[in-house]
Parts: C-alpha cells; structure tokens; sequence
C-alpha cells in the first residue's frame, strides 16, 4: 500500500503551525524588548529565528514521512543525524544575532537550541506516524467504497463461475457410475454436492466467511473429488480450532482446483493436500508434480490476492520448493 506524499502548502502549514507554539515564548520576551533600543536587530533576531525553527520542522517531518518505510534503527540514525546538522546550522546562523541582544550566558542558549531541536525531530516523527496512518486509513476506506461500487456480489459471482465446468460435468458422470454401483454411496454424494452448492451460492451474499465454514466446504468438495481420483488423490486437516476469525470466500476451491488442474495424479505418485493455520495465515500446501505442458495465465491466484488486498490489506504468500507448493491466504481478524 502506497502512501502518498502530502503537498508542500501542507508541509508548510504544519512546519509555520509548529514553529509558532514552539518559539512563542521567545518571541514574546523579545517583542517586549522591542522598545529598549536596537529595534532592527531585535526584529532580524526574532525573523531569523522563526524561519530557522519553520526550516527544521519542515526538513524533520519531510524526512520522517520520506524514509517512513525504513526499519526504525535506520529511521533513527537519519533523525540522529540530521539533528546534528541543522543544530550546528542553526546555531551558527542564529548566534551571533542572539548575542548582540541579550546577555545570557552562551551555555543555556547552546541548550534551548538543543533541546528545542530535539522536541520539534520527536514531534515531526509522530506528526508524521498519524500522518502516514491517516493516509492509510483513507486508501483503505476509499478501497472498500471502490469495492462496494463494482460489488462484490458479482465478484464472488464471477469466482462461482470459476468452478471449472469440468468438474461439473466429471461429478456427474461419477454420480451416474456411483448410483449404479452403490445406490448409498450416491446418497451421500448428492447430499455432499448439494452442499458444495449450496454455499456457492450463499457466498454471493458475504464478501467474507469464518474460517471454520470454509474448511467444511473444503471438505464437501475434497469429497466430490475423492469419489473421481479413488487413492491418486489425499487431503489432511491439522487444524484444531479456527475461532472466530474470518477469510475470503471460496479460497479453498479455488487452491484445490489449482492442484487438480496443474499436477500429474497416479497412483504411484499420488497428490496429497494439506490444510492448517499458520500465524494469521490458512496455508494450503500440497506434493507437486507439475504436468509437462502448463498453459497456466495465474488469473485464479490473481483474482484471490486482489480480494485479501482489498479485504485484509495483505496479499496471498506462494512458497515453492522442488516437491511442495504452498499458498498462504491471509486470515482477517474480527
């Protein structure tokens, strides 16, 4: 996720906005002096250091909204140093200003300059945090209304009819062969089909599903499938309690229907599924045996990583090594 980088007029407010509460106090005590004599040099004084305290709030804020995505270590010794550098700067151009007008010894003036810097660098970094959290908050909000707007009904739609037909057309030939071989078998398999179907279509009404529904959907369609591929093809489920947390709908059909379409199934190297919850993660890995000829276009594993950007704000994780494939589907919490 993008954030944008906020326009120069509001910098600039924030830096004139920060730089007047900051220096409010000296310039009172100077305006008050204003009329003792030395009234130029009193108002360059005073000039001077208004627009050195403007330069390092803009400077601060800028480069903490800039680096922003930099580890905190890397981010804090930028600080750090720019700190050093437009303190020496300040104190070199403001000096010798401050001390024609006053008489205080150079060592408390040396401080304030320091302390002053380092409270603007610390109020510049968090300025910057709900800054950069505002922004993301908006491109969240305006991502669910873009949502909303193409509907996300006829999104899940669309994943409804991803559904490969084949697999419609192969479920029922297996249900023809099954009620002719096993009159019981078929019973169960109409009741498992009728399920798988049924969710389908309840989905068109929830962009999102607790993680234990989908897992019993998962296990209505493995069922359909195990009935077509016998011993090519297994299915495990290590987990133990999904609690109330959600996921995007149908992620399940569409993985399994990724191993199916992609990997050779026999019964000497048969394909066996696995699905648990890692971290915030429902991870669904299985043995790969990839088909010689792939004419894959990625669109099924495209279409669900939009859905859990725009959902959880997270993408879809693919892990791969030489004899598993793995995709990790981020989990929403309530």
């Amino acid at each position: 996720m993008n954030t944008s980088f906020p326009q120069k007029t509001y910098l600039l407010i924030y830096s004139l906005i920060g730089s007047l509460l900051s220096t409010i106090i000296p310039i009172t005590v100077a305006i008050d002096h204003l009329r003792e004599g030395q009234f130029l040099l009193r108002l360059i004084d005073i000039s001077t250091l208004f627009c050195l305290v403007v330069s390092i709030f803009y400077i601060s804020f800028w480069i903490n909204i800039k680096w922003y995505k930099s580890v905190k270590i890397k981010l804090f010794l930028l600080n750090f140093l720019f700190l050093i550098i437009l303190s020496l700067l300040s104190i070199s151009i403001h000096f010798p200003l401050w001390k024609s007008t006053t008489h205080i010894p150079i060592v408390f003036y040396i401080r304030d300059e320091i302390v002053r810097n380092i409270t603007i660098f610390i109020v510049s970094y968090l300025a910057a945090k709900f800054y950069i959290r505002t922004i993301e908050n908006q491109q969240i909000k305006t991502a669910f209304n873009e949502l909303q707007n193409e509907n996300l009904s006829n999104q899940v739609r669309g994943l409804m009819q991803q559904i490969n037909p084949h697999f419609f057309f192969n479920t029922l030939n297996t249900l023809s062969g099954l009620v002719q071989e096993s009159p019981e078998k078929s019973e169960v398999f109409i009741d498992k089909l009728s399920q798988v179907f049924r969710y389908v279509l309840k989905m068109q009404e929830n962009s999102k599903v607790l993680v234990s529904e989908e897992l019993k959907f998962a296990e209505d369609y493995f069922y359909l499938l195990k009935m077509r591929f016998d011993d090519k093809l297994f299915m495990v489920f290590n987990v133990q309690h999904s609690g109330n947390e959600n996921i995007a709908p149908l992620c399940t059909q569409l993985l399994i229907e990724n191993v199916i379409k992609h990997n050779r199934m026999n019964r000497q190297f048969p394909v066996k599924i696995e699905i648990e919850i890692e971290g915030n993660y429902l991870k669904v890995c299985n043995t790969f045996y990839p088909q010689k000829s792939n004419n894959s276009n990625g669109f099924g594993l495209k279409n669900l990583n939009k859905r859990c950007e725009l959902l959880a704000g997270k993408s879809i994780i693919i892990e791969q090594s030489e004899n598993l494939f793995c995709v990790k589907v981020p989990i929403l919490k309530n």
